[in-house]
């Protein structure tokens, strides 16, 4: 439990520090819709940064490589590989915040990027997900935002408030596999 918390934190500070750092890349071309409805999570999840399906992502994407991350700003995407170059995280980006596109995929769970914290609770107690849509664990790893864990279905919200309050909405979903 403390592992994962540490986890956790050490990302939220990588993530702080990456879109600080990494500068936004300019194509010369406007993206196309199609790609942008195509960039989707479950593409990349669990797979090896050699995988030719996380190597199209990238290149479709034009993601940039920062340390254990892969920063696809465009497509409202980062992802954290582990030591061995596995996809173990998804950072899905929401509202156009850091510099990323909103996230224009289907989120985990039904969730819609409109949410606010009751309606996640409620559509998660729906779906038999946390403790009665209550996450399993909750922290504030860099005093900005509340993050909602659901260790079980490895599902992290983070919300634009530092604290539980009903009305946050959604900063980004983290998930894990």
């Amino acid at each position: 439990m403390n592992s994962f918390f540490k986890i956790l934190s050490v990302l939220a500070l990588m993530a702080l520090f990456i879109t600080a750092c990494v500068s936004q890349n300019v194509q010369a071309e406007p993206a196309k819709a199609d790609t942008m409805a195509a960039a989707s999570y479950q593409a990349v999840l669990g797979k090896s940064l050699n995988d030719k399906d996380v190597a199209d992502f990238i290149a479709k994407n034009n993601c940039v490589s920062a340390t254990q991350f892969q920063v696809c700003k465009e497509a409202g995407i980062a992802f954290w590989l582990d030591t061995d170059k596995i996809v173990k995280t998804v950072y899905l980006y929401l509202n156009n915040v850091d510099g990323f596109a909103a996230y224009k995929g289907e989120l985990p769970f039904g969730l819609k990027f409109y949410d606010i914290m009751e309606a996640v609770e409620y559509k998660l107690r729906k779906q038999g997900v946390g403790n009665a849509g209550l996450p399993e664990e909750a922290a504030t790893p860099d005093h900005l935002h509340y993050w909602a864990m659901y260790k079980q279905v490895g599902v992290t919200i983070i919300y634009n408030a530092p604290h539980p309050d009903e009305e946050a909405t959604i900063y980004a979903i983290l998930v894990s596999q």
